[in-house]
């Protein structure tokens, strides 16, 4: 009996430890496979960008492709041999890819050069006061230059504090009026607070020196280098505060001058004593007679400073070419290099395009050629590309002769706007009164128009524009739809 019961409880032992047993089993196996690693692999930091157009150009075709949901991964093209760096300029952080524009004007002969600085000037104004035409932001692209300090003038300064602290007038007076030199010697880097200062100090060791008149000119130059400085009491005695202030009243007495400022490009900041007073074309800023630092700022462009002396009630102009940095100078070289005959009459979208849009992360690329004829006459051809979907506008013509209407500067940049918004902008011409023939939500403002057009025509205000795949030659807006169309 007792041998019975030993063998049923041995029996019910094993068949309850096989389940506990199996799940134990089944937890170690688990367990080893949900183990994390020992080192985690860290994604390697990507490589500094920079403005590397392809040597060769790859084939490529404009046939639109239609827009996808979600865009393969790029395959990175094979690294050609010994590659030329167009600039060494590392790219800031980029968002997702934007709707942006860019717009560069080339000259394929030295004598279109201005011209192709106007047209340029002339689309990127006309795009701009539509409102709905996105441009790159060059001021993230090409970050201005760090403030650089002035050392010498800033030693010369404490020079000149400790020899009017140790009561030596006339070596201060020079070392003061060394370091205000050293200060105007270089515009750019001006701390105009810091001016105003030295000339404070000079015009007071001047005075202690029994030089009233020198002194006074002195403060008058303070007070145009900082018109907020005063004398600090704690510093100055009576004299030099009663001085400072005939300086004041003589400079509030004289009438003001108009500063005129005019640069090529236009748009850019105006600095006056390093406060902004407006962007060019700059026509109204009121200053009292006197020289001022004037630091013309603009993104993608060196930053040009000078003095100007403004003259008592009467204009005082400043015209300035400003010249391209060094990033931006790479882009322009690669846009001349794609804005010629030769590239605009070719299938496919030159590498230096889609270089172009991706260090500027935009989406479109606006070319405008411009060159001289036989007979020495300016022209222009524009051409667009839409690198997301490859469509391209193409044969818009310009002639400098003419001021309005077709083939005017302001008509070009119609049919390049319809081009990226499926919108015309009105032009005043003699049609612009009339009806469009397509509503303001026509299919002509969906992005999978374009992409699915393959050379359809689509009209709109009386022109005829076409998406083109580019397997023929190009092909020229028509007006007067309907009627005769030709290409």
């Amino acid at each position: 009996m007792n041998t019975t019961r030993l063998a049923l409880t041995v029996a019910l032992a094993c068949m309850l430890s096989a389940p506990a047993a199996d799940a134990a089993t089944k937890r170690k196996s688990a367990a080893k496979k949900k183990r994390p690693a020992a080192t985690k692999k860290v994604p390697a930091a990507e490589p500094e960008d920079t403005f590397t157009p392809p040597d060769e150009p790859a084939p490529d075709s404009d046939v639109p492709v239609a827009p996808q949901a979600a865009a393969p991964a790029p395959v990175a093209p094979a690294t050609p041999a010994a590659p030329k760096k167009l600039a060494d300029v590392p790219a800031p952080a980029r968002a997702a890819t934007s709707n942006a524009v860019a717009i560069f004007g080339v000259a394929r002969q030295s004598a279109a050069t201005d011209s192709a600085a106007k047209l340029e000037d002339t689309l990127t104004r006309r795009l701009g006061s539509a409102g709905d035409v996105q441009f790159v932001d060059l001021a993230t692209a090409f970050p201005p230059p760090e403030p650089q300090g002035n050392p010498r003038a800033d030693a010369l300064f404490d020079e000149g504090r400790a020899a009017y602290d140790n009561l030596d007038p006339d070596a201060a007076a020079a070392k003061f009026k060394a370091a205000a030199e050293a200060y105007v010697q270089r515009p750019g880097d001006l701390r105009p607070e810091k001016l105003g200062e030295t000339y404070l100090f000079q015009g007071a060791s001047q005075l202690l020196n029994g030089d009233v008149a020198g002194a006074k000119a002195a403060f008058t130059n303070a007070l145009l280098a900082e018109p907020s400085l005063r004398p600090d009491a704690g510093l100055f005695g009576q004299d030099v505060q009663r001085v400072f202030s005939e300086a004041q009243s003589d400079l509030n007495a004289q009438p003001q001058g108009t500063l005129v400022v005019n640069t090529q490009p236009q748009g850019a900041r105006v600095l006056v004593r390093g406060r902004d007073v407006g962007t060019t074309p700059l026509s109204g800023a009121k200053l009292a007679p006197g020289r001022y630092p004037v630091q013309v700022v603009l993104p993608g462009y060196a930053p040009f400073a000078t003095y100007v002396e403004v003259k008592p009630s009467a204009p005082t102009e400043l015209k300035t070419k400003l010249g391209s940095a060094p990033g931006l100078s790479a882009l322009r070289d690669a846009a001349t290099k794609a804005g010629t005959e030769a590239a605009f009459d070719a299938n496919g979208t030159p590498p230096e395009v889609g270089a172009i849009a991706e260090r500027l992360n935009a989406r479109y690329v606006v070319l405008a050629a411009t060159f001289q004829d036989k007979k020495g006459r300016l022209h222009g051809e524009v051409q667009a590309w839409d690198v997301r979907t490859k469509n391209r506008l193409r044969g818009v013509e310009v002639d400098f002769g003419k001021r309005d209407g077709k083939g005017s500067a302001d008509f070009a940049a119609d049919q390049v706007h319809t081009f990226l918004t499926g919108a015309a902008l009105p032009q005043g011409r003699e049609d612009a009164s009339k009806e469009p023939l397509v509503s303001s939500d026509s299919v002509l403002r969906k992005p999978w128009f374009w992409a699915a057009a393959a050379g359809v025509a689509a009209v709109t205000a009386g022109v005829v524009y076409v998406a083109t795949t580019d397997r023929g030659p190009g092909f020229n807006p028509v007006n007067g739809f309907p009627g005769g169309i030709s290409f």
